[in-house]
């Protein structure tokens, strides 16, 4: 099956290049406090818990849950007695009421290895708890919004231990599909394996059936590969799951259908990598040591290329696309190595090298990419002001910020086939360092925050249209300039934003929250430093909380008029003006 290669290229009517930065805002925002009746359960990583997959599953866990489902300020949380309590915030009154709405079963003492407890709302009236020890909980939580009785405990309808004994997990994503005469009820979990002396990121999706609300497991899948998780999503239609990450990841497993491992029965000694800016593609062959240049063959015409060497072909086929074969270019060196490379006809990126794909090509990424868009930040990090018209002069990569340094690593999101077991899309984000994920509708996945050069734009990913081979990721909105000052801030513990948009917050561990409003204002002026003069600008507004006081922030949420911080002990609701 070919992969098709998702271009995110942002709106540009989403963007505002006009956008100068951030003004310090001394005003205070106004806050109110509510002391916990019983504090927040927190379970630390032990000693051989010491990747740093666990470090982020156990650093960055948020502890504070807001119900997408209901529009109002309804949060929860997990005490040390393992009962789950309901905080609503009254902004009328601004005042807070708690209710102890649900008892964890069992109450398993802890022990080292153990995860924290994870709540997940699925739908209106079904939630998904894990208790850190292995067992998974299907909850029947009815209205969750304020007219139902703040009293009504919610009911246990299914109880498992999903993964065997020993097994520990955290609930990345769950959501409910509503059948005829069923629910269907999808669960991801992701835990940690280790093999020989690496730490495998297991992502396992458990699907749930109920009938006449009785609950039955019906199937579960493993996928699983090296290092951590940045996104991961099951598709709406449960027919797809969506996962961010750093490394290659696979199927080892599916109760459903036989996974198998791709056909490697013809596998040429020459095999050919291919990679591509929206410009030109470059391909690399090897030849042995000793070779005569005079029996290599390069034949390309617009829109077919055929290469061999001594009567072997390496690639003979038709062009995705259309190129300039004028422009083509190859060259041997001493090692070798063949290079060539060849102009498109049009900017854009191809999904494959040669129409309906080959099997002895394989795609890399562009390293190129990632330094391209870092000098076009250049200006930014350098003393010297460049104009408009003028090219960006060339500097020592020792002048850059430690914030733009390059990842060593490719992120790429890929969109995974529950049937197939392939990858179906694949949207490289090489140069769009991932940020954060926020939830912008319950129906949904969650979006993605992205940086685009010093912005940081919102993608939401949507299921594919029936017979469409296009997977829809959607540029729903931007921060703007919030990609360059969150990765300034070294400290940073959790970054998010409201599902307005109209700010993005970088909150530190226990000492500031920086709040940023790119609502701009055009009442400032700046004196530019070649000619003196003075000119107006676009500027947004920073405001900083110190967060001394309160102690080690665990749990936020953002909503369109306050920010929410939990910690061990209380809870901080800030109204943003």
């Amino acid at each position: 099956m070919p992969c098709n290669l998702i271009d995110m290229r942002p709106d540009r009517r989403l963007l505002d290049h006009e956008f100068e930065g951030y003004k310090l805002n001394l005003q205070a925002l106004p806050r109110f406090e509510y002391n916990l009746v019983s504090p927040v359960d927190r379970v630390y990583a032990n000693d051989v818990q010491y990747s740093f997959v666990h470090a982020k599953l156990f650093a960055l866990h948020n502890h504070l849950v807001l119900d997408h489902w209901d529009y109002s300020f309804n949060y929860y949380y997990i005490d040390k007695k393992q009962q789950v309590i309901r905080i609503i915030f009254d902004n009328t009154k601004n005042s807070f009421h708690n209710s102890v709405v649900y008892d964890i079963p069992a109450h398993v003492e802890r022990k080292p290895g153990h995860f924290n407890l994870c709540l997940s709302f699925s739908s209106q009236t079904i939630a998904v708890i894990s208790d850190g020890t292995g067992y998974l909980h299907i909850v029947e939580t009815y209205a969750r919004n304020r007219s139902s009785s703040a009293n009504q405990m919610w009911q246990t309808q299914y109880s498992s231990l999903v993964l065997g004994e020993g097994k520990y997990f955290v609930v990345v994503d769950s959501r409910i599909q509503e059948l005829h005469d069923s629910k269907i009820l999808h669960c991801l979990l992701q835990s940690v394996e280790q093999n020989d002396k690496t730490f495998n990121s297991v992502l396992t999706w458990v699907t749930y059936e109920s009938q006449n609300q009785i609950w039955r497991q019906i199937s579960m899948r493993q996928i699983q590969g090296k290092g951590i998780v940045h996104y991961a999503a099951v598709d709406p239609q449960g027919k797809a799951l969506y996962i961010a990450s750093d490394n290659i990841f696979k199927f080892t497993m599916d109760t459903e259908k036989e996974v198998t491992d791709p056909i490697t029965n013809e596998i040429r000694k020459n095999i050919y990598t291919w990679l591509q800016t929206s410009e030109d593609i470059s391909l690399t062959l090897k030849l042995n040591s000793v070779y005569q240049k005079n029996l290599l063959k390069v034949i390309v015409t617009p829109n077919h290329i055929k290469v061999s060497y001594a009567g072997n072909v390496f690639i003979d086929g038709k062009l995705c696309h259309n190129i300039d074969s004028e422009l083509t270019t190859w060259n041997v060196q001493e090692t070798g190595q063949i290079d060539i490379l060849i102009t498109k006809s049009e900017s854009m990126l191809w999904n494959s090298f040669l129409e309906g794909g080959d099997k002895n090509g394989e795609q890399v990424m562009n390293p190129s990419l990632v330094e391209e868009a870092h000098k076009r930040l250049a200006h930014l990090c350098s003393e010297t002001e460049v104009a408009p018209d003028q090219s960006v002069p060339g500097f020592s990569t020792q002048e850059l910020e430690e914030c733009d340094a390059a990842s060593e690593e490719d992120t790429i999101l890929v969109r995974f086939d529950s049937e197939s077991h392939e990858i179906t899309h694949r949207a490289p984000l090489s140069v769009n360092q991932y940020l954060f994920t926020i939830p912008l509708e319950a129906h949904e996945v969650p979006a993605l925050a992205l940086r685009h050069d010093v912005d940081a734009c919102i993608w939401q990913p949507y299921s594919p249209m029936l017979e469409s081979e296009t997977w829809p990721v959607k540029h729903q909105g931007t921060l703007l300039a919030f990609g360059y000052v969150q990765s300034s801030k070294q400290n940073r513990k959790f970054v998010t934003c409201p599902p307005n948009l109209s700010y993005g917050v970088v909150c530190e561990a226990t000492k500031h929250v920086f709040i940023y409003q790119s609502s701009s204002s055009e009442g400032c002026q700046l004196k530019k430093r070649t000619t003196g003069h003075m000119r107006r600008i676009k500027v947004g507004q920073q405001h900083l909380l110190n967060i001394d006081k309160y102690g080690e922030i665990i749990g936020i949420n953002a909503t369109n008029e306050y920010l929410f911080l939990l910690t061990e002990n209380s809870v901080i609701a800030v109204q943003i003006l």
